[in-house]
């Protein structure tokens, strides 16, 4: 098996569609340092009219690199959990076609690892393909979280959403790049972009990337960053009833996480999930 290198001369695991300004630092994805163990590839295809729902649990850290066909018609959820120690190193890549009429559903929750450096890339190939992304992070102490979500849509009448929510605190610091490019001949097509940060410290870093790219006019694209301290007056609303701010902030961050984990079906991995979150929001 090949080992988890990736353009070592230049240190580079990812980088955004549309170079911005280089000052902001946000162009690249270095490579972590430290991945360890083999290069996890799969390769997943959902046959015409199929549905199917994939799961694949990280406890380790390490690098996973996967591949998808989605063809015409079918319909993938694919969940993608990383609680990795918070002493690892993580690596993701996974890029997905989608087929016309077929429908492409991700929930990923990156909440583990020293340094997380992740890429989705998902082509909406097919008229009226479809894309729905949701996810969240946490980090904390000196976490290092690194993402590049993009979907590039290329068929006519295609549909993205992507939501992504996140907390941090600590010294943690986390850049998300998220892209919608709508391609030429995508007429009829939408997109959706939004996250949501929860800072929970002054240390934390946090850099927002939301970019949205258009070689049609015929097309329909929002995008949106909220990036803000806890509420002070939902703090003190739940204090006033008997919490400590402990208890109050995991309350508030669970609030803002349900989304995405409601549409996890496994119970007993979205209790696995809550227990991780839990014993790092009480620290």
């Amino acid at each position: 098996m090949a080992t988890a290198t990736v353009n070592e001369a230049k240190n580079l695991f990812s980088e955004i569609p549309m170079r911005t300004w280089r000052w902001l630092g946000v162009n690249e994805l270095p490579m972590p340092e430290q991945v360890t163990g083999e290069l996890q590839q799969t390769a997943l295809q959902v046959a015409a009219g199929k549905e199917d729902e994939v799961v694949y649990v990280n406890r380790a850290g390490g690098a996973q690199n996967l591949t998808i066909d989605i063809a015409a018609g079918a319909k993938l959820h694919l969940v993608n959990v990383q609680l990795a120690p918070t002493d690892a190193a993580y690596t993701s890549r996974i890029h997905v076609h989608v087929a016309a009429d077929a429908t492409f559903s991700y929930t990923v929750v990156e909440a583990g690892a020293r340094h997380t450096a992740s890429e989705l890339t998902v082509e909406l190939a097919g008229d009226a393909s479809r894309a729905d992304v949701w996810g969240l992070y946490f980090g904390d102490g000196q976490q290092k979280i690194d993402l590049n979500y993009i979907i590039r849509q290329q068929g006519r009448h295609t549909d993205a959403n992507m939501q992504v929510r996140g907390a941090l605190r600590g010294q943690s610091e986390k850049t998300f790049r998220g892209t919608l490019d709508f391609l030429e001949g995508t007429k009829g097509s939408v997109g959706r972009e939004n996250e949501e940060v929860t800072l929970l410290s002054d240390g934390v870093r946090n850099r927002s990337v939301p970019i949205m790219l258009s070689h049609e006019d015929d097309v329909d694209g929002h995008h949106a960053v909220s990036i803000g301290k806890m509420d002070e007056a939902k703090l003190f609303y739940l204090m006033s009833r008997g919490l400590d701010l402990a208890e109050a902030q995991r309350l508030v961050v669970e609030a803002s996480f349900n989304p995405v984990l409601d549409r996890i079906a496994d119970t007993e991995l979205r209790a696995e999930i809550d227990a991780y979150l839990q014993g790092r929001l009480g620290k």
